[in-house]
């Protein structure tokens, strides 16, 4: 008998031990949110991300997830928390001075994108733009101090086989300094994966066709069309903002969007 009542209270123990260890697991079990800082750092100083309570600093991967000053922002995390929902803040710090100069609350979802632009010790305001379920809008922001002259953006590929030229313009007269938003729907030319990783984004002067618009310079005045995800064929209602800058060896485009998996 007495056998039977130790052997009884051994299960019943060993199932409170499962019993608890399970709900550590779930407790402990951590959620995931994509997080991405879109942007632009026109500093001469590095700026550190935080979120929530995880500081990504310079000692972590070699400085790799600091924005470095005069460069667009590549910050592409996922951020394991470990409770109900996500809760803090993202923050942008100056490393020189100390001080926040971002700071955003992090939303309850699986998905994050902040999009952030230093420029002049400030931050530009980014306007909104109201989606259109007829077409797209894509939004345009041409950082150049060197020239106020007007700038043409289009597409532009060549057919490998034929030599066939395909032009298809976004914009025309642009101005550097202010914020551009046009209506897009996919140009039968340029709808498809196959046509876009064909095509460049370019920028000329206004009226031209390869007169650079920035440093008279090929290199730094065109993009791959392929790496800024525009709309193809059949999609309507996007909206995708652009920050565009000649950086020292390339053109820099900072895509204002939550851009993974948009092909």
């Amino acid at each position: 008998m007495n056998s039977i009542k130790k052997y009884t209270t051994l299960l019943l123990m060993l199932f409170v031990t499962a019993l608890t260890a399970c709900n550590k697991e779930e407790l402990n079990e951590g959620k995931v949110m994509h997080v991405i800082v879109n942007g632009y750092n026109g500093s001469d100083h590095e700026l550190e991300i935080t979120l929530d309570t995880t500081v990504y600093k310079k000692s972590i991967r070699n400085g790799d997830l600091l924005i470095k000053a005069r460069t667009i922002s590549t910050f592409n995390r996922a951020y394991v928390y470990y409770t109900p929902e996500a809760k803090g803040q993202m923050t942008v710090k100056d490393l020189s001075s100390g001080k926040v100069v971002f700071s955003r609350p992090l939303p309850a979802k699986d998905k994050a994108d902040f999009n952030f632009i230093y420029l002049d010790g400030k931050e530009l305001e980014i306007p909104g733009i109201a989606a259109n379920p007829g077409s797209n809008k894509l939004g345009f922001y041409l950082h150049y101090t060197e020239s106020n002259d007007p700038i043409d953006i289009f597409l532009y590929r060549k057919d490998a086989s034929t030599g066939q030229e395909y032009r298809h313009y976004l914009a025309k007269n642009a101005r550097p300094g202010s914020w551009l938003s046009v209506d897009y729907v996919a140009a039968a030319d340029f709808s498809t994966v196959n046509a876009m990783q064909a095509a460049n984004l370019y920028f000329t002067k206004a009226g031209t066709t390869d007169q650079w618009a920035f440093r008279d310079n090929e290199t730094l005045s065109m993009t791959s069309a392929r790496s800024q995800f525009f709309p193809l064929a059949g999609e309507n209602g996007l909206v995708q903002s652009y920050f565009i800058t000649p950086g020292i060896n390339q053109l820099d485009c900072a895509r204002l969007f939550f851009y993974p998996g948009r092909i």
